[in-house]
């Protein structure tokens, strides 16, 4: 049997509600980062995992910092170092915009770490563990050059469903036959599938889809999926998983499970679960205040009856046009511990006579400004024509 830690879109490095530390010049949204990671080696190393799929999007930039770069490493350090191999799948977050270009992965491949795979390209590896094989397809984040270079679209042509599919296909094809026959083999990717269900669906516009059965041919046992932050199901044999991202990133996650998958394979069958991460909570809390002239003891009181401690809070505020502002200062230290808190403030003006819109011609609208300056008033004329003839002089030009 074969025990795989399944995970990606790790985003390390994402400041997204978050703050920064002066004393160690971080982001204090890397610390739910590196708690996530720790949490999932603490797995992988308690279940025996034999080799950890990273499925791409590591880091949230393509230049990390020092201190993100180190979260990473000693994430790799803890997994490689009890003999577990590492898959880290190129994201579009790694992929270079330009050929050429070094990865935020390269340096840790070019150091030769004993049991740490880089998967650039489009390719296969083989591995041994124990006396078994496991062989490791990678489709890493697609690039519209390579469609352009296969002669699959012309160049500056925004790439079809069909194409992509076309294009991956040919790729799966091609490698399956490179698979030795010993081995245990899974495909790891990072792309839309056409698949995807749930709040993850919206327009592509181009970016990289196949669909899910593209993927999950014979000979592989597990399809290993990243880039929807939504855990899911795309296929079920052999069984095609998005693990979904380890940590919420915006609140469009707030009730999304965060976690990683464990994959167990033996000769009759694959098994999977999920496992979930210590991920930061996001809270949103919705108010009417309209007509309450001391809002902050209202919002204060609707806050404590919501779980928010240790929480990005975003509370949404509506109002009436001449309500007293929010200042997000004053409710802060009335709320019990919020990681991050953001006011959110909607003013009705339905209330208010609507505004006559005009339009103007340049002459229209000089004519108006003239009326609205009574220093300006006696000499309307006079500036009406200057006007009309500096616009005719600049039209015969």
């Amino acid at each position: 049997m074969i025990k795989l830690l399944h995970t990606a879109d790790i985003h390390i490095g994402d400041k997204r509600y978050g703050r920064y530390d002066p004393e160690r010049s971080v982001n204090t949204r890397l610390d739910d980062q590196k708690r996530c990671l720790s949490h999932l080696a603490d797995i992988a190393i308690a279940e025996c995992i034999d080799a950890a799929i990273l499925a791409g999007d590591i880091y949230h930039g393509r230049s990390p910092s020092p201190a993100e770069e180190d979260v990473f490493a000693q994430f790799v350090a803890r997994l490689t170092g009890e003999g577990i191999h590492v898959f880290a799948l190129a994201g579009n977050h790694e992929r270079p915009a330009i050929p050429g270009r070094a990865s935020p992965l390269t340096h840790i491949a070019t150091l030769g770490i004993e049991r740490f795979h880089f998967l650039s390209e489009i390719g296969l590896t083989v591995v041994d563990i124990g006396a078994q094989k496991l062989a490791v397809m990678a489709i890493p984040w697609p690039q519209r050059r390579e469609l352009y270079d296969a002669g699959i679209i012309k160049s500056g042509e925004s790439p079809s469903a069909e194409a992509w599919d076309m294009y991956i296909s040919d790729k799966v094809d091609n490698l399956i036959e490179q698979i030795p026959e010993d081995s245990t083999a899974i495909l790891a990717a990072h792309l839309w599938t056409a698949n995807v269900a749930g709040p993850s669906k919206r327009n592509i516009r181009g970016e990289p889809v196949c669909h899910a059965g593209t993927l999950a041919q014979k000979p592989f046992r597990y399809i290993a999926l990243g880039h929807i932050h939504a855990h899911q199901q795309v296929w079920p044999d052999p069984p095609a998983v998005y693990s979904g991202s380890v940590d919420r990133t915006d609140f469009t996650e707030k009730n999304i499970p965060k976690g990683a998958v464990i994959a167990e394979i033996d000769e009759e069958k694959t098994s999977w679960r999920f496992v979930e991460t210590p991920a930061r909570k996001f809270v949103t809390i919705d108010i009417d205040l309209s007509g309450f002239s001391d809002p902050i003891e209202a919002i204060a009181k609707k806050a404590k009856a919501c779980d928010i401690e240790g929480a990005v809070v975003r509370i949404d505020v509506t109002q009436k046009h001449g309500d007293p502002p929010i200042d997000g200062r004053r409710i802060r230290p009335k709320l019990p511990a919020p990681f991050f808190l953001r006011v959110v403030r909607k003013v009705i003006t339905e209330d208010l006579e609507p505004i006559e819109l005009k339009a103007y011609d340049p002459i229209g609208a000089l004519g108006e400004y003239i009326d609205n300056r009574e220093e300006l008033k006696p000499d309307k004329e006079k500036l009406i024509a200057l006007a009309l003839k500096l616009k005719k002089d600049i039209i015969w030009k």
